[in-house]
């Protein structure tokens, strides 16, 4: 039976290219071990530590290329920063190889990388072996920035530390905004802020960008930012189309945000919501708003949106005079306004105009209840001046229903009304015929009508005509002159 080499969990044979470019690394770190180190700034708190890790570091590599007798290695100068114990145990990968590596698993990725030494923290192995790499190469200095509160910037050419002040570097800021193909364009509304203080910058995105987004901008500025507190650089405003009535934004939305839990869009539905509830609640000290779809309208604007008839608008305006608060509708349609405001004003509107008249709603009919009581109501305003007669016969009280119906602007419904009045009286057939006469509708009904109504009906024509045109101030005058040729007599009750 064929013998199989025994694998510890969580390594893997590395293979021969693998391994001839990880002892290429090690050389490049044996012959400069500066490599290692970002680049400080003279006198600052990141120059006074990686110095004294240097110095250590050159021990390291004297020590290798000069291993010590006994008794040096035990009296002699021995490294004791924990980056330059671990630079020592990676450089022995040059004499052992590294047939068999590590794999370490991160949220990041995988990463693989040679054990060495008992007292040589895996970050920082990871970190000195694979100081090519952009990301892994910051592992070596995550317990510096943790101890020292650093500030460390992994850019192209390698690593550069501010000391423990935030100083984000130029090239890394165009880089990220040349990635996100962010413009230099300002912007005072609609959009998201993101603001480098050390630098003096600001990023704007717009928020129609944001809603397509499906990731966290913010996320890509501290990509390469090495802190302790990554957020203290940088400042995060949102500017929305009601931040003009919301200015303040929940602090843990923006948080959350920060901690990248969630994607442009997801932020800015939430800043979004969050105003709203702010608006609707009364948090708002600008006074009474509406939000339709997203837009900001006084009430007059609203009005103007959602009406196109006078009958609709006062409808709104009655509606309004007892509601004092703001109001989100998510569609612009009238319909949805009345729906909104229904339960606590609507329903009480309708009675209040005819008793019982919401009973006939069923969930989503309270425009055309509505509708339909405001409509008779500016029907009556409009025949409300002219005169009421009392005791009229059948001839004349159907002329005094058609001609205010048509005053009324129905047309169409006086001709019906005439068609559906049954009557075998001579004298009402040739009232009949005398306004289907004037109202240029004879033609489809001349067979319903003899030839002494039809012959009456013309003569008639042109009182009625008069009639037709009449104001309140005439109507009765009008009236009696038919009510006279027609002989009915020319003196009419008025009540």
């Amino acid at each position: 039976m064929k013998k199989r080499k025994a694998r510890l969990r969580g390594t893997k044979t590395a293979g021969k290219f693998e391994q001839k470019k990880l002892l290429e690394r090690m050389e490049q770190i044996l012959e400069n071990p500066k490599l290692l180190l970002p680049k400080t700034n003279k006198n600052d708190i990141g120059s006074k530590i990686y110095d004294k890790v240097y110095e250590d570091m050159l021990i390291a590599k004297e020590q290798y290329k000069n291993p010590p007798s006994l008794i040096s290695s035990i009296f002699g100068k021995k490294p004791k920063d924990p980056l330059s114990k671990a630079y020592a145990a990676s450089l022995t990968i040059l004499d052992s190889g590294a047939p068999v590596m590590a794999v370490a698993r991160f949220p990041h990725g995988e990463v693989n990388y040679v054990m060495r030494g008992y007292g040589a923290s895996k970050e920082k192995l990871i970190g000195i072996q694979n100081h090519h790499h952009r990301l892994w190469s910051r592992f070596a200095h995550l317990d510096y920035v943790k101890k020292y509160k650093l500030f460390i910037y992994s850019l192209e050419k390698g690593l550069v530390c501010t000391g423990d002040v935030p100083r984000y570097p130029i090239e890394l800021w165009d880089e990220v905004a040349s990635r996100l193909k962010i413009s230099d364009k300002v912007m005072d509304s609609n959009c998201m802020k993101i603001t480098c203080k050390s630098l003096n910058k600001t990023a704007y995105i717009s928020t129609r960008k944001m809603k397509k987004s499906k990731e966290n901008t913010y996320s890509h500025f501290l990509k390469d930012q090495i802190s302790v507190d990554p957020d203290i650089d940088f400042e995060i405003d949102l500017n929305t189309v009601l931040s003009p009535i919301v200015k303040e934004i929940d602090s843990e939305i923006i948080r959350e945000y920060q901690k990248g839990l969630i994607t442009d869009s997801k932020f800015l539905d939430n800043v979004i919501s969050f105003q709203k509830e702010s608006v609707v609640s009364g948090n708002s000290s600008i006074g009474q708003h509406f939000v339709v779809a997203n837009e900001i309208l006084g009430k007059g604007e609203l009005i103007s949106k959602l009406c196109t008839s006078k009958i609709d608008e006062a409808i709104v305006e009655d509606l309004l005079e007892e509601f004092s608060e703001s109001l989100i509708l998510e569609q612009g349609t009238l319909a949805h306004f009345t729906e909104s405001l229904w339960e606590n004003y609507g329903s009480h509107l309708a009675n209040k105009i005819s008793n019982n008249s919401a009973d006939s709603y069923n969930g989503n009919n309270s425009l055309e209840i509505l509708r339909k009581l405001y409509d008779q109501i500016i029907k009556e305003s409009l025949t409300s001046d002219y005169p009421r007669f009392g005791n009229l016969n059948e001839s004349l009280k159907m002329l005094d229903k058609v001609v205010k119906i048509v005053k009324i602007g129905e047309k169409n419904k006086a001709i019906k009304y005439i068609d559906d009045f049954n009557s075998n009286n001579n004298i009402t057939k040739s009232i009949s015929w005398a306004v289907l006469y004037c109202l240029n509708s004879t033609s489809s009904r001349a067979w319903k009508y003899g030839k002494e109504e039809k012959a009456l009906g013309e003569t008639l024509s042109k009182q009625m005509q008069l009639l037709l045109d009449s104001n309140p101030n005439n109507y009765k005058e009008c009236f009696e002159s038919i009510s006279e040729t027609v002989g009915l007599g020319n003196k009419l009750e008025v009540i």
